[in-house]
């Protein structure tokens, strides 16, 4: 054989290896992102204490990716262990509600919660701790092993040719959960997607394949009536038919787990042939209130919250001429549509906006009568990479002023919450009347047990209520500071402004199982390392800058899933861009660092409200560009130390251990507001910049050294 035919076939096997190599790692790196979205979603919705702590299942996602990726190629024994810990961790969060672990509650009371326990402090922070740190622990396990898979991949290909496609099956990841839960599919289905992407590194184990089955099965097996929506575990209950009556009473929803609301039939001739039907009796004063308060029926309504229709359907029991009815769960309006007795949703005066009601705020040209605010407190969390719960920016002062300005000259706003005698209604109470700069009206109604309902507007219009108990003085009395939630604050449950004590003791333990794993495993130079350094800060700065890109876009677009995929996607199409960048030109550090904090001082002070009077495609794209712009230049300053990695594989897992440290930073917003997100971001790409500063020390060091 000629050496030319022999150099062409041994070219031709290098592509093949190239193109094979690559492929593992695109679908690797695509699992990856995939099982750290069902995860955080996963848990959240079936042990609820993490819809509280929903940055920690990140950090440990984060944590246990770098840590295999600086381990590398997963020992055979781990890869035998991983069917193991997927069974563990997924069939055991399905069946958490047998496990009687879905509601342990938070150890302390500086955080509002609907659930509470009678077990004495210690007992209660020891079940707490134990119940968080044995599915982190898990979490970890379970990436390590992913990690090592990205990592080896990794490590077959030129520098910036892999991390071109780690960021390509990271967009993949986000697009295939994105699509599944915008299909409604349910978590067996999730992981029948997770497990046939791990396919190409378990075809030769039977006994994973079958581990895996069963884990779907196990799963599938769990929930068979659960329905899974953008948003939420919706669970249906339905309500006895009372005798002679052809439909039931109504029926009951379970978000999360946790009780939410019931669609039930309030009308005339229902209450009038059941008089001692329950709940529907006792539910119908309190949606009849706002109406016996007015003077005359409302013209226009809007109701933001509306759910299944409850209170659509008491604006039209009353003659509204024209409802706007805001919900943000498709599931749920689907429900509402189909099972509400009274069908609010069929009449031809009523408009449904499947839609965020902060977003809606900015968007309707309307005027109305009455605005209602049903109840919006699901007290799940929606973001991935947030603190924030879902309604938070919806009980902020300037969500409240942005509700006002669409009230007509003589309109009223009833706002709906269940926080019983707490701080929460304090904070309400006030915030409202620094808003309309009057106390409002506050009732008592004890619906759902810790029912209170405010009422702002002219109030010199308004028949007071004798039904129920009128709590102003009481609230008024409270000697208690308030602090208002805002955009910039918007943690509503928060007592005050400090990290929860049960936050703080989970943060102080997984430290100390992270630093005891990384003992063990990793070696001082991991992180004494300039490079590595570098690669560290980059990576604490990069996630902070996530989470500040998500809440800002959410107060422009609203709390939505597609506020949370434009804002991802955004950043890794610019960290793409930035990579091509750096494979087809150097870029000098002296360039790229000045321009990033040039960037991160305009994503700072940039006047996103200017943007609201642009249509909705030019307003994504131009908010997109100015919170992701940073990241294209810290892209940059990333792919040119990536180049130049002695272990790309190491590089890139110190790189997401950065990342943990930037997850936990992120509490500090709980201090001092999302504008710290902006500061600690500039900090941490600070220190990066400053290893620039070490290396080239260290350099001089060497070159003065005498030869011996």
């Amino acid at each position: 054989m000629s050496r030319v035919k022999v150099e062409r076939i041994r070219v031709a096997e290098t592509s093949r290896s190239t193109k094979f190599s690559a492929a593992l790692l695109f679908v690797a790196s695509t699992a990856a992102l995939f099982f750290e979205f069902v995860i955080i979603r996963y848990l959240a919705s079936e042990i609820r204490v993490f819809a509280y702590l929903k940055n920690m299942p990140l950090i440990a996602s984060f944590f246990g990716i770098g840590l295999g990726m600086i381990l590398g190629r997963p020992t055979a024994r781990l890869m035998r262990t991983f069917p193991i810990l997927a069974a563990l961790l997924f069939v055991l969060i399905a069946n958490a509600q047998f496990l009687h672990i879905t509601h342990v509650p938070m150890p302390t009371q500086d955080y509002f919660e609907f659930s509470f326990s009678h077990l004495p402090v210690s007992a209660l922070t020891l079940a707490y701790l134990f119940v968080v740190l044995y599915f982190l622990a898990l979490v970890i396990g379970f990436f390590v092993v992913l990690g090592g898979l990205v990592g080896d991949s990794l490590a077959q290909l030129p520098q910036l040719q892999a991390y071109a496609v780690n960021l390509a099956g990271s967009l993949a990841g986000i697009a295939l959960f994105t699509g599944l839960a915008l299909l409604h599919m349910p978590p067996w289905v999730w992981l029948l997607v997770g497990f046939f992407l791990l396919l190409p590194f378990f075809l030769n184990s039977y006994r994973s394949l079958a581990m895996f089955a069963l884990v779907v099965a196990a799963v599938a097996v769990s929930q068979p009536r659960a329905m899974w929506s953008p948003y939420y575990r919706i669970a249906l209950a339905q309500y006895a038919t009372p005798p002679g009556w052809s439909k039931p009473a109504g029926y009951q929803l379970s978000v999360d787990n946790d009780y939410f609301q019931r669609a039930i039939d309030l009308s005339p001739q229902f209450l009038l042939a059941n008089p001692n039907v329950q709940p529907n009796q006792m539910a119908f004063p309190h949606y009849e209130l706002p109406y016996r308060l007015l003077a005359h029926a409302p013209d226009s309504v809007l109701i933001v919250g509306a759910g299944t229709g409850n209170d659509v359907a008491a604006a039209l029991r009353h003659g509204a001429r024209h409802v706007d009815a805001v919900e943000i769960d498709p599931v749920i309006i689907r429900l509402g549509r189909r099972i509400h007795p009274e069908q609010p949703y069929a009449s031809a005066r009523v408009m449904v906006y499947n839609d965020d009601a902060r977003a809606f705020f900015k968007k309707t040209k309307s005027s109305y009568d009455l605005i209602v605010f049903g109840y919006l407190d699901s007290h799940t969390m929606l973001s991935a990479y947030s603190s924030v719960r879902l309604e938070n920016n919806i009980y902020t002062l300037q969500s409240l002023q942005e509700a006002r300005r669409l009230l007509r000259p003589a309109g009223t706003m009833v706002l709906a919450f269940a926080a019983g005698s707490s701080f929460v209604t304090t904070r309400l109470y006030r915030m409202l009347g620094e808003v309309f700069r009057a106390n409002p009206l506050a009732y008592a109604t004890n619906y759902d047990g810790g029912g209170v309902v405010f009422v702002e507007g002219d109030l010199s219009r308004l028949t007071p209520s004798t039904e129920f108990p009128e709590i102003g003085s009481q609230l008024r009395s409270d000697p208690a500071p308030v602090v208002f939630a805002t955009d910039h604050w918007p943690f509503l449950f928060l007592v005050n402004r400090r990290i929860p004590v049960a936050i703080l003791l989970v943060l102080l333990a997984f430290t100390v199982l992270a630093a005891v794993l990384c003992r063990r495993t990793l070696t001082l130079r991991n992180f004494t390392d300039s490079q590595n350094l570098q690669m560290f800060f980059l990576g604490a700065g990069f996630l902070l800058l996530e989470t500040k890109g998500v809440t800002e876009l959410s107060l422009l677009l609203g709390a939505t899933w597609i506020t949370n995929t434009v804002v991802i996607s955004a950043f890794l199409v610019m960290a793409m861009a930035a990579n091509l960048a750096v494979m087809f030109h150097s870029v000098s550090y002296r360039v790229a660092y000045p321009f990033l904090f040039l960037t991160l001082l305009l994503a700072g002070f940039f006047p996103y409200p200017r943007l609201e009077g642009l249509p909705l495609l030019w307003k994504i794209v131009s908010a997109g560009a100015v919170i992701a712009l940073p990241v294209f230049f810290s892209g940059m300053i990333f792919s040119r130390s990536f180049q130049h990695a002695a272990d790309p594989a190491e590089a890139m897992g110190t790189n997401l251990l950065g990342a943990v440290v930037g997850g936990g930073l992120e509490n500090l917003v709980m201090v001092g507001g999302t504008v710290v997100l902006g500061i600690l971001a500039i900090v941490l790409y600070g220190a990066a910049a400053a290893t620039l500063l070490g290396r080239k020390k260290s350099s001089l060091v060497r070159l003065s050294a005498p030869i011996s």
